[in-house]
């Protein structure tokens, strides 16, 4: 008997070590939190360097990119702000929360569901929110989702002039563009990139980590930014990334009258912009893009002169994708390519830098990022964590990535139709609903590798099986089966 315990001892001994070990390993692990820095821009296309696109000056974000992983196949849920913003958020689909519209509030439609910035909040983390993350519009706050008040979160797009020419006093609206020469701030995104440097000057003695979410109001319209954007470029070649006619054999669902820019003083109310008018549109988006991407840098800086840059996963989205004229369209709302795709960027300290194919949809943000900060990762929700990429960069997320609009728009009428549509690693293929039969009004079929922007309607040539293929994936797709 004795013999028998004494063998335990060194059993019983080693056991412990490890026990010790192993919990001073985890405590260790546990108080190891990255920060999280989460940019948003509004309206912003796929016009950055890093993904190829020429004429436009984004240095910090493209070396944001080069640092990080870039996502070249990433794809929002509705190309509308608020719509984009609520699905991305709470990780769902639109139709689970039942957000479509510019001012339906989450929280009334789904006021039990737990957001990404209240998830990391109830998981210890100091959150908190500057400029446009929620939309700007209907008081569409969340205060469960701050540890204190959002600053800057309702401030409106279509006042934002430096020149008191550009609006009359009183006016709703002014012109579509403004180059503006002035000293301090004055443009609301200067307002929201002070007001992150000095919040991160300050978390930088936290005890706690943080989540930091930043969302600038450019390159959104009125197309403004300060004249030394406007000089990066020139006028004339500001143009269209191919055709600006209407193409043929497409559903008149897939247009609307785009008011939100029309509602500017300085255009038209119908009909085409002339060939001037566009050039100075996308001077002024292109030149509001550069000032996103100076002010992106200066928060970016503010990490590393405070020491936080190398403890801090930084994530660079923007709510939803723009046309500029493309295919007879201005702005977005559409379920095209231009609208539906989107940058995104993670950064995360340590990790191998590189660009992925993988198929992923906004919804996926939540999960992962909860999953990169150890936290649990909710069940309740659409999204499903897309971390494997990081660890093996030729991984296939996705089949497919699904989005979808709403018809009339933009209107508070009841919704008539809904389009749904996925995108595969070359299709995009499109059904246009009736939403209280679901009777299918239309059928749309693209190979967007080759005719990117989605011009020639193949529904009437493509085999059998293909549209069958495509067709059962959608279902899948909008039965959350990837």
């Amino acid at each position: 008997m004795k013999k028998s315990l004494l063998w335990l001892v060194p059993s019983l001994l080693l056991f412990l070590f490890f026990a010790e070990t192993r919990g001073a390993i985890e405590e260790e692990v546990g108080q190891k939190k990255f920060n999280i820095l989460f940019i948003g821009a509004d309206d912003l296309r796929m016009n950055i360097g890093i993904y190829g696109e020429n004429k436009a000056v984004t240095p910090n974000i493209d070396t944001l990119a080069a640092e990080g992983v870039n996502f070249t196949k990433a794809y929002v849920q509705f190309a509308s702000c608020n719509a984009s913003r609520a699905s991305m958020l709470t990780g769902m689909y639109p139709d689970s929360i039942k957000v479509w519209r510019l001012n339906t509030h989450f929280r009334k439609t789904a006021p039990d569901v737990v957001t990404l910035p209240q998830h990391f909040k109830n998981n210890g983390y100091h959150t908190e929110s500057i400029g446009k993350i929620y939309h700007n519009y209907a008081n569409i706050r969340d205060a469960k989702s701050w540890s204190v008040p959002a600053r800057l979160a309702q401030e409106p797009h279509f006042d934002d002039y430096v020149l008191e020419s550009s609006i009359k006093k009183g006016a709703k609206k002014g012109v579509a563009t403004e180059s503006a020469e002035y000293i301090g701030n004055k443009y609301v995104d200067d307002h929201i990139t002070v007001d992150a440097v000095q919040t991160i000057k300050r978390l930088k003695n936290s005890k706690s980590p943080f989540f930091l979410a930043v969302g600038f109001m450019k390159p959104h319209a009125p197309y403004n930014a300060p004249k030394k954007y406007w000089d990066l470029y020139q006028r004339e070649d500001m143009q269209a990334l191919g055709l600006e006619s209407r193409p043929s054999n497409i559903s008149d669902l897939n247009w609307f009258n785009f008011k939100e820019i029309r509602s500017l003083t300085d255009l038209p109310k119908k009909g085409q912009f002339t060939k001037e008018t566009a050039q100075k549109l996308r001077h002024g988006y292109y030149a509001a893009t550069s000032y996103v991407d100076d002010n992106v840098g200066r928060i970016i800086n503010a990490l590393k002169d405070n020491g936080l840059y190398d403890n801090t996963i930084i994530v660079f989205w923007s709510d939803h994708g723009y046309h500029l004229g493309e295919n007879s369209h201005w702005t977005k709302a559409t379920v095209r390519e231009l609208d539906t795709r989107v940058p995104l960027i993670f950064r995360i300290p340590g990790q191998k830098p590189f660009t992925t194919s993988a198929i992923t949809e906004y919804i996926d943000i939540y999960p992962t990022l909860a999953e990169l900060a150890n936290l649990p990762v909710p069940l309740n929700i659409d999204g499903r964590s897309f971390n494997q990429i990081f660890n093996e960069p030729n991984y296939r997320h996705k089949r497919a990535a699904l989005s979808q609009t709403a018809r009339p728009w933009p209107s508070n009428k009841p919704i008539k139709n809904m389009a749904y549509t996925i995108r595969t690693n070359q299709y995009r293929y499109t059904r246009w609903e009736n939403i209280k039969n679901k009777q299918v009004i239309a059928e749309e079929l693209y190979h967007s590798e080759k005719d990117p922007l989605e011009r020639k309607n193949l529904i009437q040539w493509a085999s059998d099986k293909l549209l069958q293929d495509m067709r059962q994936q959608l279902e899948q797709s909008r039965r959350g089966n990837k």
